[in-house]
């Protein structure tokens, strides 16, 4: 009989102090563990358990080598598994889902440069607004706002937090000319975040220079940061978006940044990196974690505030591990 199947029937026997629930947790049947302790007491000629009608335990002979045992089948465990790791770093799927409005340039190089140390990942990528569940067996991963990821049980790693600001494109501030004051937005065409609008009006919440305000736009409309980018983009009016998806429209002038002393958020946009609680997590998804939390803490900080500084980053070796109270 092989000498680490004994071995492992014992420990299982001394961990559980049943034949029976030892067998469950091997898959066999009870018969083939009492052969096993049978065969392992007769190559070491010494009782290893005290049987009895209510319950199995260690003998006092068998104490040391009880803890022998469980070294050994730990250590050779681990091993197995680290070995199964430094397979896996080379190959394997990524299944992960981002929001829209981190689809952009730097999202790109993000891609290109974790394909530069992973070629072998068959990186997927889908790209979603709705709320998502890990435990559904459809993603590994999440890039997304902390509202959109059902938490019970998720890993959650803040990459960024950026506040929203007031964008317009300069051939629309030529034409309608720029505001000075958030008061000055009433005579602006808006384009806006639902969530920024008062419940059953058109008025929006604002803050200037720290102090809550309401304006009652012309004209608006609304829709998510992609299509508010976009729109933007092409003259049709001043958006309110987080700052981190128009910095690049900022610093290639395809954006201007105004009324700085504004924001319709006093929290910001806070985007994480999400993954399952495992007790093993697969190397390559490690390897994924560790390199999204580089990339984003290399990124250039945000566009100074005329309001107050707002943490663009948490330190890189916080983790949350949310669980259902």
């Amino acid at each position: 009989m092989d000498q680490l199947y004994m071995l492992r029937a014992f420990v299982a026997v001394a961990q559980h102090r049943s034949f029976s629930k030892a067998a469950a947790s091997l898959g066999v049947t009870t018969g083939s563990i009492s052969k096993a302790i049978a065969k392992l007491e007769e190559s070491i000629q010494t009782l290893i358990l005290h049987r009895t009608t209510r319950s199995v335990s260690v003998t006092d002979a068998a104490q040391s080598y009880y803890l022998s045992c469980c070294r050994l089948l730990e250590e050779l465990d681990e091993a197995n598994r680290r070995i199964a790791q430094e397979r896996e770093i080379d190959s394997g799927r990524l299944r992960l889902v981002v929001h829209p409005m981190l689809v952009n340039k730097t999202f790109s190089r993000l891609l290109s440069d974790y394909q530069a140390i992973a070629p072998n990942v068959n990186l997927m990528v889908s790209v979603r607004e709705e709320a998502v569940n890990l435990y559904d067996g459809h993603f590994d991963m999440a890039i997304l706002p902390p509202h959109l990821v059902e938490q019970s049980g998720v890993i959650r790693r803040t990459l960024s937090r950026s506040r929203h600001i007031f964008v317009a494109a300069p051939g629309y501030l030529e034409r309608c000319g720029t505001p000075e004051a958030a008061s000055d937005l009433a005579s602006h065409f808006l384009l806006l975040d639902p969530a920024s609008k008062q419940k059953g009006t058109n008025f929006i919440d604002l803050l200037e220079t720290g102090k809550r305000m309401s304006v009652l736009p012309m004209s608006s409309m609304d829709g998510n940061e992609v299509l508010l980018r976009a729109a933007a983009l092409t003259g049709t009016g001043i958006a309110t978006i987080s700052e981190a998806m128009v910095r690049e429209d900022i610093a290639a002038g395809h954006l201007t940044h105004i009324l700085p002393q504004c924001s319709t958020s006093e929290s910001g946009a806070e985007v994480c990196l999400f993954y399952s609680h495992r007790e093993l997590l697969p190397v390559r998804l490690r390897t994924f974690v560790d390199f999204c939390i580089d990339f984003f803490r290399s990124l250039p900080g945000p566009i100074p505030n005329a309001m107050a500084a707002i943490p663009q980053r948490l330190d890189r070796d916080v983790d949350h591990a949310l669980t259902t109270v």
